[in-house]
């Protein structure tokens, strides 16, 4: 069998550790009725403030269409998660800012737990900046 490039070869195991590490993580955030995708939907309405992001921006960040973006959101509205600003901006309610910094905690003590004995400090910024460069 030949062996595969190293691109293909990165990016096979870049799918795997995605995986893995979105099991890892959508576990500790069933505790407060989340997932990955929507702790990653509320933090970019935290990073927008109270102005919010429109539908077009918010889904332009999600990397989904418009219609796929919404139908994210409806539930969370319902829920008063995220709320609309009188612009028709989608931003978070003073319950998704809630839940939205519980949630991080979570996420951020289950990262830490994962990465533990895998990766030191040093090789864990050396990751987060390759990632950011490829993404």
């Amino acid at each position: 069998m030949i062996s595969p490039s190293p691109a293909l070869e990165a990016l096979i195991l870049l799918t795997r550790v995605n995986a893995e590490a979105t099991e890892a993580l959508d576990k500790a955030l069933s505790r407060v009725g989340l997932w990955l995708n929507d702790l990653s939907l509320l933090g970019l309405l935290r990073d927008a403030g109270a102005e919010g992001l429109s539908r077009v921006d918010l889904a332009r960040a999600l990397s989904q269409s418009q219609s796929q973006t919404l139908r994210r959101v409806k539930p969370m509205e319902k829920l008063d998660w995220i709320a609309r600003t009188d612009a028709g901006n989608f931003r978070l309610s003073s319950h998704g800012r809630t839940l939205e910094i519980e949630a991080s905690g979570l996420a951020a003590n289950r990262s830490e737990a994962w990465l533990d004995g895998k990766l030191d400090a040093d090789e864990i910024s050396q990751l987060t900046s390759l990632l950011r460069k490829i993404g």
